[in-house]
């Protein structure tokens, strides 16, 4: 495979150039070296992973079995000044669909990984017994881990800080685990690490569970190597990131209001979930309390809580100062969990989103899934579909919170009904009959979408659509333009328009997933690409660093491709191709022209008419080694 840098001697600085290989039957652990081939094409991050999971876990594993692997990547940014930079990607093959699974969590734990001296960890095979693994600069060990069984995530985290002789939380060390879900392979289980931060999309923390691991220690104090020569440089690179990234629209947002501030003007264009894409109105007393205003500067007290390398008063952990739950300690919900939480389940109290918020980060199972399944229940309950028979007696009506708490438990331990809702949105549909599939929200085979109302967000629909990652792959670009990549207008109508500006934004959001920073403190491209060539010694070019990013996303397709994938996948549930039918977006749906705008996606991406990379496109990125599964699944 061709290299991409003109520097014979790249990487200089931002890598260890270590790999931690950890093989759980055999209880053995080993450092390997990282080819420079393979970081100069792949950076790390998703992209390091990807090519992992390729090349060593053999085509048709069940995401469950001992053969399958955990990946877990930090990029070359990871643990320096750059704003964000805690960051760390998981990969792996996921339990919802069968397809590749790439997910990030900000925090410390990136940060951790990379002061302990490695770039990236894989965990292989299957412990017979329940164990944790601890990661310092001085040793790696695998211990039992019995004394943590079925606890939750934070406690597990508060434990196992407490055993390895930190008190609170100091940032020495840092812990990601799974919780009950975990343990009990629900298919959506998350990975949570730093108290809140989650590794959320594709059922990662189901993965690990099957391993039998339940957390990872991490405790780190050495430094990331940066070029010697641009020491001065690198630091000037860092204060210019800082101010780009503050001068945005959504980083000033955030650095004020957190990404509750999200929530109004996101309801205004009607991309708020409520009551399962029912309607997309909400009554004025519900924005009040819902407001990022009234929760931050009376219903919370609150203490900021920033992330590696963060600058922004983004995360806080509050107590609830009023209310029904007055008294509650937990993080300060996220646009997503207060729209999906919240009025996605006719719920308007974000003192009871805030609890259960809590509690689902603790049980560990992603939010989305969470959200739309129940969401769909309760319109399924509504309707009549079903009852509360159908639900172990737990009568799951709107807004009923004290019967979300109820259904959260039962699937975290896939007790009774929650072992059919462990598999997901759709499967539960399936399972359930009748006209429940028709209420249900997902995409791909199976994963639920970011938790937006996105049948008239063209671009979040879409980039999930066609993603390769269980996440976005791309970017929305409904209601904005990117003259950086070159395109001028937002993506107002689902049309080709749509499909060339997602061929676009998708090299770029993948380039980003291998350095591995988080996208509030994202700033210009060319910024970016300058900062990575200071610090590692690198000399790539804005397009060069596109390339890799293309390459990643082919990769992540053929892959996807020899597990099973056809362009039928690339679809959504009957639910989202429903016109809304009322607020700003009424009677609109990309169902008239999606066929159109994926035949002209996949022609832009250089693949066939069954959105399979021809072999003239996987040569061109430096992937001809995989030609040969391309042809076969023809």
């Amino acid at each position: 495979m061709k290299p991409l840098s003109n520097k014979p001697t790249f990487p200089i600085g931002g890598y260890h150039r270590k790999l931690l290989r950890v093989d759980l039957t055999k209880g053995s652990v080993r450092s390997e070296e990282i080819p420079t081939h393979i970081l100069e094409n792949y950076i790390g991050g998703t992209g390091l992973g990807i090519y992992l999971l390729y090349t060593e876990v053999p085509p048709r594993t069940s995401p469950i079995e001992a053969e399958n692997k955990l990946i877990f990547s930090t990029g070359p940014l990871t643990g320096t000044l750059v704003p964000g930079s805690g960051t760390y990607a998981v990969i792996s093959k996921s339990p919802l669909t069968g397809f590749a699974a790439a997910a990030q969590a900000n925090g410390f734990f990136g940060a951790r990984l990379k002061a302990a001296g490695y770039d990236a960890l894989v965990v292989e095979g299957h412990s017979s017994s329940l164990v944790y693994l601890h990661i310092s600069q001085r040793n790696v060990e695998l211990i039992p881990a019995e004394f943590v069984k079925a606890k939750g995530v934070f406690e597990t985290e508060r434990l196992l800080r407490g055993h390895h002789g930190e008190k609170g939380f100091e940032r020495r060390i840092s812990v990601a685990a799974i919780g009950p879900a975990g343990e009990h392979g629900v298919r959506y289980a998350a990975i949570g690490s730093d108290g809140g931060h989650m590794v959320a999309s594709g059922g990662l923390g189901a993965v690990m569970g099957s391993k039998n691991l339940k957390a990872i220690v991490v405790e780190g104090g050495g430094p990331v190597p940066i070029h010697p020569d641009r020491v001065g440089d690198f630091k000037a690179a860092v204060q210019q990131w800082r101010e780009e990234a503050g001068a945005t629209g959504l980083g000033k947002t955030v650095h004020e209001k957190g990404t509750l501030g999200l929530f109004k003007a996101y309801h205004d264009k009607g991309w708020v979930p409520v009551k399962n894409l029912t309607t997309n109105q909400l009554p004025d007393e519900a924005l009040e309390q819902l407001d990022w205003s009234y929760m931050r500067n009376t219903l919370y007290e609150k203490v900021p809580k920033a992330c590696h390398a963060c600058t922004f008063r983004h995360c806080h952990t509050v107590r609830v100062k009023e209310g029904h739950y007055k008294g509650i300690v937990g993080e300060e919900p996220e646009y997503e969990i207060l729209a999906g939480f919240g009025p996605n389940w006719g719920i308007h109290d974000p003192g009871a989103i805030t609890m259960l918020n809590n509690l689902n980060d603790n049980l560990g199972m992603d939010a989305k899934e969470v959200s739309f399944l129940i969401s769909m229940l309760m319109e399924g309950v509504e309707k009549g579909e079903i009852n509360k028979e159908n639900l172990d007696g737990i009568d799951l009506t709107w807004g009923n919170i004290e019967a979300v708490e109820q259904i959260l438990r039962k699937i975290s331990k896939r007790d009774g009904i929650g072992d059919v809702l462990a598999g997901g949105v759709m499967r539960t549909a399936r399972d359930l009959g009748g006209e429940m599939d028709d209420m249900a929200v997902y995409v791909k085979q199976g994963n639920a979408p970011h938790i937006h109302d996105p049948r008239t967000r063209w671009g979040t629909l879409f980039t999930q659509v066609i993603s390769n990652t269980a996440s976005q792959e791309g970017m929305d670009m409904t209601s904005r333009a990117n003259p950086e990549l070159g395109f001028t207008e937002p993506t107002s109508e689902p049309d080709a328009y749509l499909a060339e500006v997602q061929a676009k934004t998708g090299p770029k959001r993948q380039f980003e997933e291998c350095l591995v920073f988080c996208y509030f403190q994202a700033c210009s491209l060319k910024h970016t690409v300058y900062t990575m060539n200071v610090l590692t010694g690198g000399a790539f070019t804005v397009q060069e660093c596109l390339t890799v990013g293309e390459r990643v996303i082919n990769l992540l397709r053929i892959y996807n491709v020899r597990e099973g994938l056809v362009m039928d996948d690339d679809c959504y549930s009957h639910r989202l191709g429903e016109r809304p039918k009322d607020g700003p977006g009424k009677g609109k749906s990309m169902n008239p022209t999606f066929d159109r705008v994926r035949a002209a996606y996949y022609q832009s991406m250089g693949w066939d008419e069954k959105g399979v990379p021809i072999p003239e496109t996987l040569e061109r990125l430096g992937l001809g080694f995989i030609i040969d599964d391309a042809i076969i699944q023809k």
